[in-house]
C-alpha cells in the first residue's frame, strides 16, 4: 500500500528556521539515503499528525509529493 502526502523543499536550515516552521505548522525534515543528495523539506504537522494515527502508515511505502 502507498499513502502520499505533500511536502515542500526548504532551503533555509538550523535551529532558528525550524522554530519558525514549526510555529507555523510545519515539520522540518531531511530525507536522506540511496546513494541520492540530501532533500531538506517541510511536512504539514496536521495531515501527518492523522496520518500517523492510521495502522496503515507504519506498514506503507510513502510518496512524498513535493509542491
Amino acid at each position: 500500500m502507498q499513502i502520499q502526502f505533500k511536502a515542500t523543499r526548504r532551503v533555509e536550515q538550523g535551529t532558528g528556521a525550524s522554530r519558525r516552521l514549526r510555529r507555523a505548522g510545519q515539520i522540518p525534515g531531511i530525507i536522506y539515503g540511496a546513494d541520492k543528495d540530501v532533500e531538506a523539506l517541510s511536512l504539514d504537522h496536521n495531515e501527518l499528525y492523522h496520518l500517523l494515527k492510521k495502522e496503515t502508515f507504519h506498514a506503507s511505502v510513502l510518496v512524498i509529493d513535493f509542491e
